[in-house]
């Protein structure tokens, strides 16, 4: 699956080349964008904090890639003792944009957290550290200015549905903003 989603995102980079696109040619400076999404969720009983800044590079007007790291702060106050980590971790990912504002994206991001497994049972205080990865894919809407700054809102569908996942439901809706340099 992981193979698949790599050719596919070659296979439009190769593509997204072509001599009509407005963007060959252009300096290197002039197609990267930086940016990101910010999660915040504060309440009696669940507390999640997320950091994920991201260098995206335009390859052409229909597609881009990028790769940036992410901090996330987790705390369930629904179990006793509680469950908190703190989750670092990293991603890539490509986005096609089938019209002007609507896109199609794949992610794989790889995370390191505190292990959450509850087929293991309540005990929770020998947990340690695992790395995972999550796969997403979906889409959404972006609001972009011809500088390359805009907008987006997404929701997406992690395939691999690891059980120490921070995701519930393996799905995700994210906000984030971009600013074209």
């Amino acid at each position: 699956m992981l193979l698949a989603a790599g050719v596919l995102l070659v296979s439009a980079t190769l593509k997204s080349q072509n001599s009509d696109n407005p963007y060959k040619g252009l300096p290197f400076k002039e197609r990267i964008t930086i940016g990101g999404d910010l999660g915040l969720s504060f309440g009696s009983q669940l507390t999640y904090i997320r950091i994920a800044p991201v260098l995206g590079y335009i390859v052409s007007p229909k597609f881009t890639v990028g790769a940036g790291p992410s901090f996330q702060y987790w705390e369930d106050r629904r179990y006793a003792p509680s469950l908190e980590t703190t989750i670092y971790g990293a991603s890539t990912f490509g986005r096609y944009f089938v019209i002007e504002q609507l896109f199609l994206q794949a992610e794989l991001e790889v995370l390191n957290l505190d292990e959450i497994n509850f087929a293991l049972g309540s005990d929770f205080s020998n947990r340690g550290r695992v790395t995972i990865p999550v796969f997403f894919v979906g889409g959404g809407y972006s609001q972009r200015s011809a500088g390359g700054s805009g907008f987006f809102v997404s929701i997406m569908y992690d395939l691999i549905g690891d059980l120490n996942s921070p995701y519930p439901n393996d799905l995700v809706f994210r906000v984030g903003g971009f600013i074209g340099l």
